[in-house]
């Protein structure tokens, strides 16, 4: 057998990936490309101008990092200066409030020998006394002196614990989902960790009724305070339904009613105005940097957090973001078609209940109504259509993420889940101009009849 040796033929060069002209020589590990020596010198000067754009970019972000931590340092502090000096004023009325305390209890024996004095003093002129006046009068003296012995034991200054003061501030970053920021004291509870309502007990009587003035029908709900109106006079009251203070209303007619945490005020809208009251100190605030006789009609309010959003009463309805910390600051303005089309008008808009989406009824007079799901940005993510109604749908969010939603005198209610879909459709024994949640458990509704019906579900 005979073999035959050839010769080894030399392969072809690969040719640079860049010109295809000349030979590739170098391979770059970093993007697998051959290059001949020129278009390697030429795709290295590239990479260094890359390098040259992330080096300024990092000094423009360490320069404007600097400033914008030292201008929110400078904030938050002022904040938390602010909030000193307003909890050392409550703290020394506290304080003035727990002395005149003392001062009445140990002024209670006082007041005590006196009245046995009183009583002795003109029985015993006129010799107007027995035996069992002598037993009764020593008998309260012996009291009193054991009273007296055990007074400073008995008598105690109850203050909140460590930990009460320890949560009275704190600063934490906040969590967010789509830009929106979660309520600091919803955000604290997981869905399942909140109670379910059972909606069927609404085909019970309700619990508690309060008759108001036919002529108004705004109402929102803290979880502590239901406010609404009667007559001209803003009324809140708890859960029991039984009246906790009044104070006197001489504004306009009021379309919107929320409670704002952020505040621990509620927020009371009219037409061209935004007002603020405190039910603590029955105190009302015209918020002059929000009010304008100049706009068009203000419609519906909904807030969280510093965030408010205020929409207005006309086809391709205008939504306005409000920063609520400080100044007063407008931060955003949405129109249409991102608001919503310019034949529709924007009946209702609300937070969820966690803060993570709104909830929007959007109307087209005469030919639709639907149910949006929406982000911070104002996409929508998941929407329903509703029958035809010319006043729209009013909105209510609740937890769990469900949404409940009617029509401005009717029966029906509406459940959604937190994907924007029906769940539930409830008839009501009465037809239903308004919807509030309180306590997180007690549903109340504006029938109507002008009543308030309070539903514990």
């Amino acid at each position: 057998m005979t073999s035959t040796t050839r010769a080894k033929q030399p392969s072809t060069p690969k040719k640079c990936d860049i010109c295809q002209k000349h030979a590739g020589i170098l391979l770059c590990t970093g993007c697998d490309q051959t290059f001949c020596r020129k278009d390697l010198n030429e795709h290295r000067q590239q990479l260094s101008t890359q390098l040259d754009t992330i080096i300024r970019e990092h000094d423009f972000l360490k320069q404007n990092m600097e400033q914008t931590c030292d201008a929110t340092t400078s904030k938050l502090f002022d904040e938390i200066d602010k909030w000193e000096m307003e909890w050392m004023k409550k703290v020394k009325m506290a304080a003035d409030r727990a002395r005149e305390e003392v001062r009445d209890i140990v002024a209670e024996p006082k007041k005590e020998l006196k009245r046995i004095a009183d009583e002795i003093r003109p029985r015993m002129a006129e010799e107007d006394f027995v035996e069992y006046d002598l037993d009764r009068w020593m008998g309260e003296i012996n009291q009193l002196t054991v009273d007296m012995k055990g007074m400073s034991s008995t008598i105690v200054v109850e203050s909140g614990d460590e930990s009460e003061w320890k949560r009275m501030i704190k600063v934490r970053t906040m969590e967010h989902q789509s830009h929106v920021f979660k309520s600091p004291q919803r955000s604290e509870k997981r869905d399942s960790e909140v109670k379910q309502l059972d909606f069927n007990k609404l085909k019970d009587r309700s619990q508690r009724q309060i008759k108001v003035d036919e002529n108004y029908e705004m109402m929102g709900a803290s979880d502590i305070h239901l406010l609404y109106c009667d007559k001209n006079t803003l009324c809140w009251t708890d859960r029991t339904g039984h009246e906790t203070n009044t104070v006197q209303w001489r504004g306009d007619t009021v379309w919107g009613i929320c409670w704002s945490l952020f505040l621990d005020r509620f927020l009371i809208l009219t037409k061209r105005t935004l007002h603020s009251l405190n039910v603590q100190t029955s105190e009302l605030t015209l918020i002059k940097q929000v009010s304008d006789k100049k706009k068009a009609d203000l419609w519906t309010c909904t807030c969280l957090n510093q965030t408010l959003l205020l929409s207005f009463d006309h086809d391709g309805s205008v939504v306005e973001e409000w920063d609520m910390s400080g100044e007063w600051k407008m931060m955003r303005r949405w129109q249409p078609p991102l608001s919503c089309h310019r034949n529709e008008w924007i009946s209702d808009i609300r937070f969820s209940f966690d803060g993570s989406q709104l909830g929007v009824t959007v109307c087209a007079p005469g030919r639709y109504n639907q149910f949006h799901v929406r982000d911070r940005s104002m996409k929508i993510i998941d929407n329903s259509i509703f029958p035809p109604w010319k006043y729209g749908y009013r909105l209510l969010s609740l937890p769990n993420g469900q949404w409940l939603t009617h029509q401005w005198k009717n029966k029906e209610l509406y459940m959604i889940n937190r994907d924007g879909k029906f769940e539930q459709t409830l008839t009501y024994d009465k037809s239903v101009k308004r919807a509030a949640l309180l306590e997180q458990i007690c549903l109340v509704i504006l029938t109507d009849d002008s009543k308030l019906c309070f539903h514990d579900l």
